[in-house]
């Protein structure tokens, strides 16, 4: 029995909805690319289940679901409850978590595709920035961030398991990145960059 390849790729989540240059059309191209055999996405199998698709973030329900049902791409939900919500801080933390986003905003308005928003300084700098804004929103925020992380990868890894010698591609918040991949890679898992899935 061969063991499944995994790519983890990020999205904007939020940020579809702000004026940004990147264009979904480029995130269905790329992923149609790929052509991965399991499509493992951020929502509950309820969501899945119901096809309720309006509170999703743009990517999924604009972008890579259409394009499961147009190809044999099969959709696996990994989500075990709703994303993080970040927590209502006052006073100069909600100030800085604010800039904090200014930042990020910029950085995925100067990502003109999902390549340059994967790889390299903005990659790095986006996640940097995140961290930061999740320790300043408190201890509550950070412990419920980490424990979806791992029901995310947990779920990845069980997936897998159930579908060996399968390409599988993770399309989640770009946040999540940088913490999916180690708890894959700590498994066993072959993890490979989205470009060599």
């Amino acid at each position: 029995m061969t063991q499944s390849s995994v790519a983890v790729l990020g999205t904007l989540a939020e940020f579809h909805r702000e004026g940004i240059s990147y264009d979904l059309s480029e995130l269905v191209a790329l992923v149609e690319q790929i052509n991965p055999d399991l499509l493992c996405l951020d929502i509950t199998m309820e969501q899945w289940q119901k096809q309720s698709f309006d509170d999703l973030p743009r990517e999924y329900a604009d972008a890579l679901l259409p394009l499961a049902y147009q190809t044999d791409m099969v959709v696996a939900p990994i989500a075990g409850g709703p994303p993080v919500v970040e927590s209502a801080v006052t006073g100069w933390r909600a100030a800085l978590i604010k800039q904090l986003r200014k930042w990020l905003a910029w950085i995925q308005q100067t990502a003109d595709s999902p390549t340059a928003l994967n790889q390299g300084w903005r990659h790095d700098l986006g996640n940097k920035l995140y961290d930061v804004a999740r320790r300043l929103a408190g201890e509550e925020v950070q412990q419920a961030y980490h424990q979806h992380i791992h029901q995310l990868a947990q779920a990845v890894i069980e997936t897998s398991e159930r579908n060996p010698d399968n390409r599988i591609l993770v399309v989640v918040n770009i946040q999540y990145c940088h913490h999916i991949r180690p708890l894959l890679r700590q498994t066993g898992l072959e993890v490979k960059s989205y470009n060599q899935l």
